[in-house]
């Protein structure tokens, strides 16, 4: 039987080009977050925007250093280029530009173009939320929650996720409701944690609309609802969040909410697996391995179990995957 999958997650933000939002891929959470201005008339009007932009980058406008900034990391009319682009970042940053700052924070913990750096990401998300840019109130939260550049502290990341959720950043909501639900830096209040993450759903943040149905499937803060909770499930495995389609498989497997579909839930599997969620690698291959609902492929059951295992070697199915594996390879247990 499958296990159960991670249930809460943290997630993290970061501007992209003009319109669109970059998660941090640790969570692999596809949602958007505040757009940027659009392009000044006059860079629009330039035949050659991006000439346009290092002029007035050039000439001191921080705003036009951030914008040829996403121009270089995206590949924007010149070759992608992070080395170019994170110095630009930093310029903006340094001509004021708050998004510029998050954006070199960013970089920096990322290593685009740059050695990666924890605590110079912190130093930058700092300063930018000093100057109350929300997304970076909210990545440097998240920095306190796993010590990435600063020590650890609960406690002032809870302050930093309100301080951005205040400010409108639907990120910093989420994880506002993480920290509710796991009592991180705050005693656990189920619907408090129900709240903000309902709040951050109706804002289109998938892994919260994810994080609401765990609260659902549970009966956490409410009555349990496995129907409400495969309808957020399946909203969110739409988005490609891997945990919400590993826990829509359990449900679809089980019968809960919807009617049993041993084959939909293996589909499902096969795809929470391909987006890196190492339990549903692991049933997968268990399936592919004894045949439940599948015809039996020894070397495919390798694959996988060895996938899961690389995935998350610490996983709560890690040990009855290693014994898997050795049965598939035909090794002594």
């Amino acid at each position: 039987m499958a296990k159960a999958v991670l249930a809460f997650c943290f997630s993290c933000f970061c501007y992209p080009a003009p319109a669109a939002a970059l998660p941090d891929p640790v969570d692999v959470i596809l949602v958007p977050t505040v757009a940027a201005d659009p392009d000044p008339p006059s860079v629009e009007a330039s035949p050659d925007p991006v000439a346009a932009l290092a002029r007035d980058c050039e000439g001191g406008d921080a705003e036009a250093c951030t914008r040829l900034a996403y121009h270089h990391h995206e590949g924007d009319g010149v070759p992608r280029d992070d080395a170019r682009a994170t110095p630009l970042f930093a310029r903006a940053c340094d001509l004021g530009d708050m998004t510029g700052c998050t954006m070199a924070g960013y970089a920096h913990s990322e290593g685009w173009g740059v050695e990666r750096s924890h605590e110079r990401a912190a130093t930058y998300y700092a300063f930018a939320c000093y100057g109350e840019e929300a997304t970076a109130c909210s990545n440097l939260g998240l920095s306190y929650v796993g010590g990435d550049g600063v020590p650890k502290d609960p406690q002032r990341a809870i302050k930093l996720f309100r301080q951005a959720c205040d400010l409108g950043s639907v990120s910093g909501c989420a994880n506002l409701g993480a920290s509710y639900s796991l009592g991180k830096g705050v005693a656990p209040n189920q619907r408090q944690a129900a709240r903000l993450f309902k709040r951050a759903c109706k804002a289109d943040d998938q892994h919260a609309c994810y994080n609401l149905g765990v609260l659902h499937r549970d009966g956490l803060g409410m009555p349990r609802d496995y129907k409400q909770a495969f309808a957020l499930f399946e909203q969110s495995c739409r988005a490609d969040d891997a945990s919400a389609c590993g826990n829509l498989a359990m449900l679809v497997n089980d019968g809960r909410g919807v009617r049993r579909n041993r084959q939909r839930a293996l589909e499902l599997f096969d795809k929470a697996c391909g987006l890196g969620e190492a339990e549903s690698c692991f049933t997968l291959g268990r399936a592919y391995q004894t045949g439940k609902g599948i015809e039996r492929n020894n070397a495919r059951a390798i694959e996988l179990l060895e996938r899961a295992l690389k995935l998350d070697p610490e996983t709560e199915s890690a040990a009855d995957a290693r014994k898997a594996l050795a049965a598939a390879r035909g090794e002594p247990a």
